[in-house]
């Protein structure tokens, strides 16, 4: 067993975000019993009470038969909080933190396109941060990179934000990577909307299946590739409880595939691309024939999802190869700082680039940054630091800030 504390690697306590390094080995009870406890002792959050037994106990009988390891950490949770998994009183599932609706960037980048012959996938975690200085913890600022060794399931290496029990991006030691971005098409309006209409209907209570994270969760735990990480969600029931999600799917044999939901939330849609650049925002691709079909002009109102799309896509199709340190640039034009510009003085929550994750599928590893506050100049982002799913050959001294 090897559960030691979460380690602070950027950041300081006058900075909006921190980055913490977490590296867990052991059973998945004893993974969910350091899990549970983190969530009680640091982020003040605890497992919540819910009145339908019926659904609660579904909920419980789906994860326990699909899902083992995650069930077993749900056991530790419970283990912690003093609560019974055979009585269903309590969701044991999400260990809720920091919640607020994301807007993403995401790209594949195929190693026939790289300089160094490796495959890469990028991502911006995007939202309104808060600066008024009245919360003590803004959604999203405790960004926590989990190095995750079980007994069952396969090891990986994720960006923990909202929820403790899922993630919102990762790769496991199969080379498989997955990102969650949200589903931002029943958001836009006028001109923009699309038809049919995308409906937003979150449920309020768990469910039997997998939430949005849990989805993530679930496909780094259990599936080595892209073929068994489409047949699983093409297999299981999900559901949002705060967001409809898209999600970008990579492996280490350069295959990738964007997989969302029609606009009924009544079927699986996927687009698959072998040995090509894949791009997603936060709109269906499967409403486009092709990017110049993506209207023009969207802003901030609209989220900027086809501009960034455009801008990262633009990016990872230019003829030469691509080096290594040009991803982070990619990953900085697409950025809402950049988009946005400095903001006005008066503006206490502009939207911002909270994190940036760059995975790089051949060595198992992650380059992770953050943002870290506002100066007249504009936005301050840290250096990136470099995280592999083996403790310590990969890791960095603490990173400094940058402007």
């Amino acid at each position: 067993m090897h559960l030691r504390a979460p380690q602070l690697r950027v950041g300081y306590h006058e900075t909006y975000a921190t980055i913490w390094e977490w590296r867990l080995r052991g059973t998945n009870r004893e993974i969910g019993c350091a899990l549970g406890s983190y969530a009680r002792d640091q982020a003040g959050t605890a497992p919540r009470p819910y009145s339908d037994v019926a659904r609660i106990r579904a909920q419980r009988r789906f994860l326990e038969a699909r899902f083992r390891p995650f069930y077993e950490r749900m056991i530790g949770v419970a283990d912690v909080f003093g609560l019974s998994a055979e009585e269903p009183t309590h969701d044991l599932s999400a260990l809720w933190f920091d919640v607020q609706l994301p807007g993403c960037s995401a790209g594949f980048v195929p190693k026939q396109r790289t300089e160094d012959g490796h495959s890469y996938v990028l991502r911006n975690m995007d939202l309104g941060v808060d600066l008024t200085g009245e919360v003590a913890h803004p959604s999203a600022s405790r960004i926590l990179a989990i190095a995750m060794t079980p007994d069952e399931g396969y090891a990986s290496l994720a960006v923990a934000v909202f929820d403790l029990m899922g993630a919102m991006d990762g790769i496991n030691e199969k080379g498989l990577v997955v990102i969650c971005n949200s589903h931002g098409d029943y958001r836009l309006s006028g001109s923009f909307r699309p038809e049919p209409a995308y409906s937003y209907d979150p449920v309020r209570q768990p469910e039997p299946g997998l939430n949005e994270l849990q989805v993530v969760r679930f496909l780094l735990d259990m599936c080595a590739d892209t073929d068994e990480a489409t047949e699983a969600l093409l297999s299981l029931r999900t559901y949002y409880m705060f967001t409809p999600s898209l999600y970008l799917v990579a492996d280490a044999r350069g295959r990738s595939v964007a997989l969302e939901k029609s606009p009924s939330g009544n079927r699986i849609i996927r687009t698959q691309r072998d040995g090509e650049s894949l791009v997603m925002t936060n709109f269906a691709l499967s409403r486009f024939d092709s990017t110049d079909k993506l209207p023009e002009g969207d802003g901030l109102e609209q989220g900027f999802v086809y501009k960034r799309y455009r801008t990262v896509k633009r990016a990872l199709e230019a003829q030469q190869p691509i080096p290594r340190a040009r991803l982070a640039g990619i990953a900085r034009d697409a950025s809402f700082d950049v988009l946005c510009g400095p903001r006005a003085q008066a503006d206490l929550h502009p939207v911002r680039t909270v994190y940036t994750s760059i995975y790089d599928i051949e060595s198992r590893a992650m380059e992770l940054s953050c943002y870290l506050g506002e100066t007249e100049a504009g936005t301050i982002h840290s250096d990136a630091i470099r995280l592999g799913l083996a403790a310590d050959p990969l890791e960095s001294p603490r990173a400094a800030p940058r402007d």
